[in-house]
């Protein structure tokens, strides 16, 4: 196939997945901007905390945010890195494509510019007087008036590559320069992470016998937990009034929901670890109580990857006391899972997510027994045991 069509046919392709990642950058820059507000607001607060000599736990909670939200951050930044990553290659594959285009050009117009000066204007004219009719003769001037139109073309068409090479040289250089902000920003909220566990854990260690700190933290869960159940039905609500809404206009759902519920009992486990909370009632040895779980909590190293058990979409990403960061998956037909206890968190509000994809890491945000993701699955508004789906 001819190289100029075959560019053409692919060019829509090219220009489509750059919009893509485009889309993902300005979204991804939105939500790490918001992030930062949110950081400095609770800096402030706690910096206020302090002066007035608020209690241990008050502190503690805004610590403990502070590292969520920072998690966050430090997982958006690498996000960052690998969309620069990939509308770099994108960019360096166009660059290559145009600059062989712009060469192919160019080597038309010189053939023409040497067929030209070989036989100048006296040639074209000749080839007009000679002409057996008048009718010829016109047909030839129009085929002279392409020629030279055919000319023009090309030389805007060389004109337009050669802008668009230093368009996307442009664009490379500052990406280059706009990812190792990232990686320099990624080091410094590393660093101001490692800060914040070094003050939770001197403030952890001043009460870490008070038996009455560890059962606020236990109410404090539990007010938690109702939340987290509300947030699940609201987003119910939300889904049965768009399934009808489109049932009325015909529209057709963002994605092709598979049916969860064949999944019971063959959902690959959404981490690698040891089970150390179960679904129920489950006997606290700290408080020597027993506690309400809607889910299952499994032990893990900080850094393993979480993955998604099914395919779904991401409904809600937030910080809940007791929980700390908090995904919210919508797997359709009113299935839900949540992953908590987060650290780094690499999608974000609407993404299709698929089985068996990473999510996020392990973290021990919002946990006073380390490293830990607390999973739930939800029937409609109602959770069920994780484990009876699991395989």
């Amino acid at each position: 196939m001819n190289f100029k069509y075959l560019f053409l046919l692919l060019l829509p392709v090219f220009l489509a997945a750059q919009g893509t990642v485009d889309r993902e950058l300005s979204s991804n820059r939105g939500r790490l901007n918001e992030l930062r507000r949110e950081i400095s607001q609770l800096r402030g607060q706690l910096a206020d905390m302090q002066k007035k000599a608020h209690s241990v736990q008050d502190q503690l909670q805004l610590i403990e945010k502070q590292m969520g939200l920072i998690a966050q951050s430090k997982g958006l930044l690498l996000k960052q890195q690998q969309l620069l990553e990939k509308r770099a290659r994108q960019n360096r594959e166009e660059l290559i494509n145009t600059r062989k285009t712009l060469k192919r050009l160019k080597t038309l117009y010189a053939d023409r510019m040497r067929y030209m000066y070989k036989y100048g204007r006296i040639k074209e004219l000749e080839t007009v007087l000679t002409s057996e009719s008048l009718n010829q003769a016109f047909v030839r001037l129009r085929y002279l008036n392409r020629i030279a139109d055919y000319d023009k073309k090309t030389i805007q068409s060389i004109e337009k590559k050669q802008r668009r090479i230093e368009k996307l040289q442009q664009q490379m250089a500052a990406d280059l320069k706009e990812k190792q902000r990232s990686l320099q920003q990624k080091r410094l909220e590393e660093q101001i992470f490692a800060q914040k566990r070094r003050e939770r854990n001197t403030l952890l260690a001043q009460i870490e016998k008070d038996s009455r700190f560890y059962k606020r933290q236990i109410d404090l869960k539990e007010k938690e937990r109702k939340r987290l159940s509300g947030l699940i039905a609201a987003l119910e609500q939300k889904r049965k009034a768009r399934d009808m809404e489109r049932r009325e206009t015909n529209e057709p759902p963002p994605i092709d929901f598979d049916d969860f519920k064949k999944g019971r009992g063959k959902l690959p486990w959404p981490v690698r670890g040891k089970v150390v909370s179960n679904y129920g009632k489950d006997y606290d040895p700290k408080t020597k109580t027993y506690v309400t779980n809607s889910g299952i909590e499994i032990s893990s190293a900080i850094g393993t990857p979480v993955k998604c058990v099914f395919t779904g979409v991401v409904s809600l990403i937030t910080y809940m006391s007791g929980y700390g960061n908090t995904i919210i998956i919508d797997h359709g037909h009113g299935y839900y899972t949540v992953y908590s206890h987060l650290g780094e968190i690499y999608v974000q509000k609407g993404d299709v997510v698929d089985g068996n994809q990473i999510i996020a890491l392990i973290g021990d945000s919002g946990s006073l027994a380390g490293s830990k993701l607390h999973f739930e699955i939800y029937a409609g508004n109602k959770a069920s045991n994780p484990r009876l789906w699991l395989r």
